[in-house]
Protein backbone atom coordinates (compact mmCIF):
# COMPACT_ATOMS: atom_id res chain seq x y z
CA UNK A 1 0.00 0.00 0.00
CA UNK A 2 2.79 2.32 1.28
CA UNK A 3 4.55 1.42 -2.69
CA UNK A 4 0.72 2.44 -4.29
CA UNK A 5 1.01 5.53 -2.45
CA UNK A 6 4.81 6.57 -3.24
CA UNK A 7 3.94 5.68 -6.85
CA UNK A 8 0.68 7.57 -7.19
CA UNK A 9 2.86 10.77 -5.52
CA UNK A 10 5.79 10.59 -7.60
CA UNK A 11 3.55 10.89 -10.57
CA UNK A 12 1.01 13.78 -9.88
CA UNK A 13 4.20 15.42 -8.91
CA UNK A 14 5.24 15.19 -12.68
CA UNK A 15 2.14 16.45 -13.49
CA UNK A 16 2.84 19.39 -11.50
CA UNK A 17 6.23 19.96 -12.60
CA UNK A 18 5.08 19.56 -16.37
CA UNK A 19 2.07 22.32 -15.69
CA UNK A 20 4.20 24.54 -13.97
CA UNK A 21 7.03 24.36 -17.17
CA UNK A 22 3.85 25.18 -19.25
CA UNK A 23 1.96 27.66 -17.68
CA UNK A 24 5.86 29.30 -16.90
CA UNK A 25 6.47 29.00 -20.83
CA UNK A 26 2.48 30.24 -21.84
CA UNK A 27 3.48 33.36 -19.52
CA UNK A 28 6.56 33.84 -21.01
CA UNK A 29 5.46 33.65 -24.38
CA UNK A 30 2.79 36.59 -23.55
CA UNK A 31 5.35 38.84 -21.92
CA UNK A 32 8.05 38.53 -24.14
CA UNK A 33 5.54 38.36 -27.52
CA UNK A 34 7.14 37.39 -30.97
CA UNK A 35 6.63 38.25 -34.78
CA UNK A 36 4.89 35.62 -36.62
CA UNK A 37 4.17 36.08 -40.75
CA UNK A 38 1.32 34.63 -41.99
CA UNK A 39 0.10 34.24 -45.69
CA UNK A 40 -3.05 33.34 -46.18
CA UNK A 41 -5.87 33.09 -49.48
CA UNK A 42 -9.51 33.49 -49.38
CA UNK A 43 -11.49 32.89 -52.83
CA UNK A 44 -15.43 33.40 -53.46
CA UNK A 45 -17.81 33.28 -55.89
CA UNK A 46 -20.99 34.10 -56.42
CA UNK A 47 -23.37 34.92 -59.14
CA UNK A 48 -25.66 38.29 -60.00
CA UNK A 49 -28.82 37.67 -61.61
CA UNK A 50 -28.03 40.41 -64.56
CA UNK A 51 -26.93 39.90 -68.29
CA UNK A 52 -23.38 40.56 -68.73
CA UNK A 53 -23.46 43.32 -70.39
CA UNK A 54 -25.51 45.43 -68.55
CA UNK A 55 -22.64 44.42 -65.23
CA UNK A 56 -19.73 45.32 -67.57
CA UNK A 57 -21.61 49.03 -68.14
CA UNK A 58 -22.08 49.52 -64.66
CA UNK A 59 -19.05 48.55 -63.79
CA UNK A 60 -17.00 50.64 -66.28
CA UNK A 61 -19.37 53.79 -66.53
CA UNK A 62 -19.20 53.73 -62.60
CA UNK A 63 -15.41 53.14 -62.24
CA UNK A 64 -15.68 50.62 -60.37
CA UNK A 65 -12.08 49.44 -61.06
CA UNK A 66 -10.89 52.10 -58.71
CA UNK A 67 -13.67 50.55 -55.91
CA UNK A 68 -12.46 47.23 -56.30
CA UNK A 69 -9.63 47.33 -53.83
CA UNK A 70 -11.92 49.20 -51.30
CA UNK A 71 -14.78 46.93 -51.63
CA UNK A 72 -13.84 45.15 -48.52
CA UNK A 73 -13.89 47.71 -46.16
CA UNK A 74 -10.66 47.09 -44.99
CA UNK A 75 -8.92 50.21 -47.07
CA UNK A 76 -9.96 53.79 -48.11
CA UNK A 77 -9.11 55.16 -51.54
CA UNK A 78 -6.52 57.61 -51.43
CA UNK A 79 -4.90 57.98 -55.70
CA UNK A 80 -5.38 56.41 -59.05
CA UNK A 81 -2.91 56.79 -61.56
CA UNK A 82 -3.39 55.48 -65.39
CA UNK A 83 -0.58 54.93 -67.75
CA UNK A 84 -2.97 54.82 -70.62
CA UNK A 85 -3.34 58.40 -72.65
CA UNK A 86 -6.97 58.07 -73.49
CA UNK A 87 -7.72 57.70 -69.87
CA UNK A 88 -8.43 60.86 -67.79
CA UNK A 89 -4.54 61.03 -65.70
CA UNK A 90 -6.73 61.24 -62.06
CA UNK A 91 -8.12 58.50 -62.99
CA UNK A 92 -12.20 58.66 -62.82
CA UNK A 93 -13.37 57.62 -65.75
CA UNK A 94 -11.72 54.88 -67.85
CA UNK A 95 -15.38 55.32 -69.59
CA UNK A 96 -13.77 57.21 -72.66
CA UNK A 97 -11.38 54.74 -73.25
CA UNK A 98 -13.67 51.99 -72.99
CA UNK A 99 -15.71 53.73 -75.42
CA UNK A 100 -12.95 54.32 -78.37
CA UNK A 101 -12.77 50.38 -78.05
CA UNK A 102 -16.62 49.26 -78.24
CA UNK A 103 -17.61 51.72 -81.19
CA UNK A 104 -14.99 50.65 -83.08
CA UNK A 105 -16.03 47.59 -85.99
CA UNK A 106 -13.86 45.09 -84.67
CA UNK A 107 -15.85 42.66 -82.94
CA UNK A 108 -13.57 41.09 -80.26
CA UNK A 109 -12.61 44.72 -79.22
CA UNK A 110 -10.21 44.69 -76.35
CA UNK A 111 -8.98 46.84 -73.89
CA UNK A 112 -6.27 47.05 -71.32
CA UNK A 113 -5.29 49.17 -68.65
CA UNK A 114 -2.38 49.44 -66.19
CA UNK A 115 -1.83 51.89 -63.76
CA UNK A 116 -1.47 52.57 -59.83
CA UNK A 117 -3.58 52.60 -56.41
CA UNK A 118 -2.61 54.21 -53.51
CA UNK A 119 -4.73 52.78 -50.98
CA UNK A 120 -5.08 53.73 -47.18
CA UNK A 121 -5.30 50.05 -45.16
CA UNK A 122 -7.95 49.70 -42.15
CA UNK A 123 -7.50 46.26 -41.57
CA UNK A 124 -6.51 45.65 -37.23
CA UNK A 125 -3.18 43.77 -38.16
CA UNK A 126 -1.70 46.28 -40.52
CA UNK A 127 -3.01 49.34 -38.90
CA UNK A 128 -3.49 52.37 -40.91
CA UNK A 129 -0.76 53.75 -43.64
CA UNK A 130 -0.85 54.15 -47.04
CA UNK A 131 0.18 51.66 -49.88
CA UNK A 132 0.91 51.38 -53.10
CA UNK A 133 -0.43 48.85 -55.60
CA UNK A 134 -0.04 47.78 -58.99
CA UNK A 135 -3.55 47.42 -61.13
CA UNK A 136 -3.94 45.71 -64.10
CA UNK A 137 -7.16 45.45 -65.64
CA UNK A 138 -8.69 43.47 -68.92
CA UNK A 139 -11.90 44.45 -71.12
CA UNK A 140 -13.79 42.27 -73.60
CA UNK A 141 -16.99 41.91 -74.77
CA UNK A 142 -17.42 38.68 -71.90
CA UNK A 143 -15.50 39.41 -69.70
CA UNK A 144 -13.42 42.16 -67.01
CA UNK A 145 -10.67 40.86 -65.31
CA UNK A 146 -9.11 43.04 -62.38
CA UNK A 147 -4.92 42.27 -61.07
CA UNK A 148 -3.88 44.32 -58.61
CA UNK A 149 -0.43 43.58 -56.66
CA UNK A 150 1.88 45.62 -53.66
CA UNK A 151 4.27 47.32 -55.11
CA UNK A 152 5.14 49.45 -51.96
CA UNK A 153 3.49 47.84 -48.54
CA UNK A 154 4.20 48.63 -44.66
CA UNK A 155 5.98 47.62 -41.88
CA UNK A 156 3.53 44.61 -41.53
CA UNK A 157 1.87 43.84 -44.97
CA UNK A 158 4.72 42.06 -46.96
CA UNK A 159 2.37 40.73 -49.74
CA UNK A 160 -0.71 41.55 -50.98
CA UNK A 161 -2.65 40.41 -54.47
CA UNK A 162 -6.35 40.83 -55.14
CA UNK A 163 -7.91 39.34 -58.08
CA UNK A 164 -11.46 39.66 -59.64
CA UNK A 165 -13.09 38.36 -62.80
CA UNK A 166 -16.52 38.97 -63.70
CA UNK A 167 -17.33 36.83 -66.76
CA UNK A 168 -20.94 35.96 -69.10
CA UNK A 169 -22.52 32.64 -68.01
CA UNK A 170 -25.66 32.35 -69.89
CA UNK A 171 -27.83 35.44 -68.94
CA UNK A 172 -26.06 36.18 -65.93
CA UNK A 173 -22.60 37.42 -64.70
CA UNK A 174 -20.38 35.35 -62.52
CA UNK A 175 -17.93 36.67 -60.33
CA UNK A 176 -14.60 34.83 -59.19
CA UNK A 177 -12.60 36.73 -56.03
CA UNK A 178 -9.15 35.96 -54.67
CA UNK A 179 -7.28 37.28 -52.01
CA UNK A 180 -3.98 36.93 -50.61
CA UNK A 181 -2.18 38.71 -47.96
CA UNK A 182 1.04 38.14 -46.54
CA UNK A 183 1.01 39.38 -42.66
CA UNK A 184 3.80 40.14 -40.14
CA UNK A 185 1.83 39.69 -36.42
CA UNK A 186 2.64 39.74 -33.14
CA UNK A 187 2.10 36.60 -32.40
CA UNK A 188 3.90 34.56 -29.59
CA UNK A 189 4.95 30.57 -30.96
CA UNK A 190 2.28 29.01 -29.35
CA UNK A 191 -0.59 31.85 -31.12
CA UNK A 192 0.39 30.86 -34.60
CA UNK A 193 -2.22 28.44 -35.70
CA UNK A 194 -4.96 31.66 -34.31
CA UNK A 195 -3.18 34.24 -36.23
CA UNK A 196 -3.72 31.76 -39.39
CA UNK A 197 -7.34 31.62 -39.01
CA UNK A 198 -7.64 35.49 -37.85
CA UNK A 199 -5.58 36.15 -40.87
CA UNK A 200 -7.67 34.04 -43.24
CA UNK A 201 -10.75 35.18 -41.61
CA UNK A 202 -10.13 38.41 -41.97
CA UNK A 203 -9.55 37.71 -45.75
CA UNK A 204 -13.15 36.02 -46.29
CA UNK A 205 -15.02 39.27 -44.87
CA UNK A 206 -13.13 41.41 -47.43
CA UNK A 207 -14.59 39.03 -50.26
CA UNK A 208 -17.83 38.75 -48.55
CA UNK A 209 -17.70 42.64 -47.97
CA UNK A 210 -16.90 43.34 -51.82
CA UNK A 211 -19.24 40.67 -52.52
CA UNK A 212 -22.12 42.83 -51.18
CA UNK A 213 -20.22 46.21 -52.25
CA UNK A 214 -20.75 44.76 -55.99
CA UNK A 215 -24.31 43.86 -55.83
CA UNK A 216 -25.70 47.19 -54.32
CA UNK A 217 -23.47 48.73 -57.00
CA UNK A 218 -25.25 46.70 -59.99
CA UNK A 219 -28.85 47.22 -58.24
CA UNK A 220 -28.02 51.28 -57.38
CA UNK A 221 -27.43 51.63 -61.05
CA UNK A 222 -29.67 48.98 -62.77
CA UNK A 223 -31.88 51.41 -63.95
CA UNK A 224 -28.98 53.47 -65.88
CA UNK A 225 -27.28 50.28 -67.75
CA UNK A 226 -29.31 51.12 -71.11
CA UNK A 227 -28.39 54.69 -71.25
CA UNK A 228 -24.51 53.72 -71.46
CA UNK A 229 -23.11 54.42 -75.01
CA UNK A 230 -22.04 50.87 -74.74
CA UNK A 231 -22.61 47.32 -76.38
Amino acid sequence: MDDQLEHRSARWLWVSVLLTILAVAVVLGVAIGGEYTTKQTATRSFTIEDDFTNVRKIMVRTNAAKKIVTMGGDSEFVDQQWQDADVDPGGDDIGKALLKSVLSADPDWKLELDGTLQVRTLDEYIGQNVIKLKQHVEIVPDRIESQVELLEGSERLLDYSMSTRLSREGQQTKVELELTQQIKTNAPWFAHGIADRRVRASAKRALANQESAMRQLIEENADKAGLFPLR
